[in-house]
């Protein structure tokens, strides 16, 4: 009896495969998308700080400083906050990428049972054959 084919399994291994690389490419696009915010959110932050300094040396009013400093602080947060955001999302990446490579190995290794399985079956194949041709040939040689 021939042997289970794994032709089935295999779409299915690779469909995993592939739902894990859509999650790892989400995941990339994510996080860079959170690294340009970062970029933009630390450059903002770096124009503020420019610009208190060059307003300090022109001369600037005292409540004028205290609200570019209430800007800077701010600014200083979102760029932790960003910066913490940045760090999930390049976990995230690490476990989907940890996630693909395992669906990856789980498929190739369905792939060589299964040539494995094939190869076997046209062994077994083989021998029968080959003895019903001995079968034969000592039917024939009988006679």
């Amino acid at each position: 009896m021939k042997p289970f084919s794994l032709e089935t399994v295999l779409k299915y291994r690779k469909r995993l495969e592939d739902i894990a690389k859509n999650r790892l490419y989400e995941a990339q696009t994510a996080m860079q998308r959170v690294r340009e915010r970062l970029e933009a959110e630390e450059q903002h932050f770096a124009d503020l700080i420019a610009t208190v300094d060059r307003r300090q040396i022109e001369g600037i009013d005292i409540l004028e400083l205290i609200r570019y400093e209430e800007q800077i602080q701010f600014s200083k947060n979102r760029v932790a906050t960003i910066r913490k955001n940045l760090e999930e999302k390049t976990a995230r990446v690490v476990e989907e990428r940890e996630i693909l490579v395992r669906r990856s190995k789980e498929r190739k290794v369905m792939e060589k049972l299964k040539t494995r399985q094939n190869q076997a079956w046209r062994e077994y194949l083989g021998k029968k054959e080959a003895a019903m041709l001995d079968e034969i040939a000592v039917i024939f040689h009988e006679r």
